[in-house]
């Protein structure tokens, strides 16, 4: 393993890679070295330099999520056509998976920050200290700060649910994205943080009463979002777009997809399921309706397989890419 050290350390040899290779060669660093209060900083900082940075880190972390769980031997080989394009990355992923990266997943969103978390088709339900109740669909880390002034939510990656309890200090409740920031105006809302093209992306969806949405830049002014709403902020806009499902249907275990694409529907499984579950380009604007469970995503593929023309061609029983028939 030595050998391959030179080739993705010191991280500032990296700079002149794309940032991808960049995410993993910190990565790397980390895991071999320890997530040090210095490490931690210092990639932090290179996170906040550029939003190339937090979405190419987004990106490793996204497809760690999906390993989690796997043994050593399945995690190297998945991850090695996963992402690698380069003989230095290819390599780099191999270090990464032959020294626990399938069974830390989580980790790459620098969990440690996080007081709630859940991993590839896990589900939490918690009581908040003011009574509020908080549910985390899978792949979630949130980090909770209650103190005399506000009650905050952080959510570092993942999706949320949260059902406010009115306060006797009448503190806000507030739920940060760094793409936006939420004011809940006595409300059952859903949150979502999710990687767009060019960075990004916070989901807000209400079911009850109200929630003020405040972009990250600040440029625009508040949206009040009322019950029955659903939009979408990178941080500088805000928007609605079609919704292909009830974006509050995975409380209760299902998927409810309304002719939503099938690369959609394939991604929202994906989170359920360990390995990687993949979707060719040429399939992903079948639209596809019905509910399916996210406790048996395998029977799901099956549903799939049999009411659209598609097959699963299995490069491994964790590596899974549904293809035209």
């Amino acid at each position: 393993m030595a050998r391959l050290l030179p080739r993705v350390f010191p991280v500032t040899a990296a700079l002149q890679d794309d940032p991808v290779e960049q995410a993993i060669a910190w990565a790397v660093r980390l895991q071999m070295h320890g997530a040090t209060p210095d490490a931690l900083l210092s990639l932090q900082r290179w996170r906040d330099a550029d939003p190339g940075h937090e979405q190419a880190w987004q990106r490793l972390a996204a497809i760690g999520h999906q390993f989690s769980g796997l043994p050593p031997e399945a995690s190297r080989a998945t991850l090695d056509a996963s992402l690698a394009r380069r003989r230095q990355r290819r390599q780099a992923l191999k270090v990464l998976a032959g020294i626990g990266f399938a069974g830390t997943a989580a980790w790459f969103a620098i969990d440690t920050q996080a007081d709630y978390r859940t991993g590839t088709g896990q589900r939490l339900a918690a009581r908040l200290p003011d009574g509020s109740l908080l549910h985390l669909n899978a792949g979630t880390a949130v980090r909770l700060r209650f103190d005399g002034k506000q009650r905050l939510l952080t959510l570092l990656h993942g999706e949320l649910a949260v059902t406010t309890q009115a306060d006797p200090q009448r503190r806000p409740f507030l739920v940060d994205t760094g793409e936006a920031r939420m004011l809940a105006l006595g409300t059952r809302f859903t949150v979502r943080r999710l990687a767009g093209a060019d960075g990004m992306l916070t989901r807000l969806a209400v079911q009850e009463h109200a929630v003020q949405l405040q972009a990250g830049t600040g440029v625009a002014g508040p949206v009040l979002v009322q019950a029955g709403d659903s939009v979408v902020t990178d941080g500088a806009r805000t928007w609605r777009e079609p919704v292909h499902d009830d974006p509050a249907a995975w409380l209760d275990g299902v998927i409810a997809a309304r002719d939503m694409p099938l690369g959609q529907l394939v991604a929202e499984l994906a989170r359920h399921r360990h390995g990687l579950l993949l979707c060719d380009a040429d399939i992903a604007s079948l639209p596809v309706s019905g509910v399916f469970q996210l406790d048996d995503p395998e029977r799901a593929l099956r549903v799939l397989l049999q009411t659209q023309p598609i097959v699963a061609v299995y490069r491994t029983r964790f590596w899974v890419t549904l293809k035209k028939a």
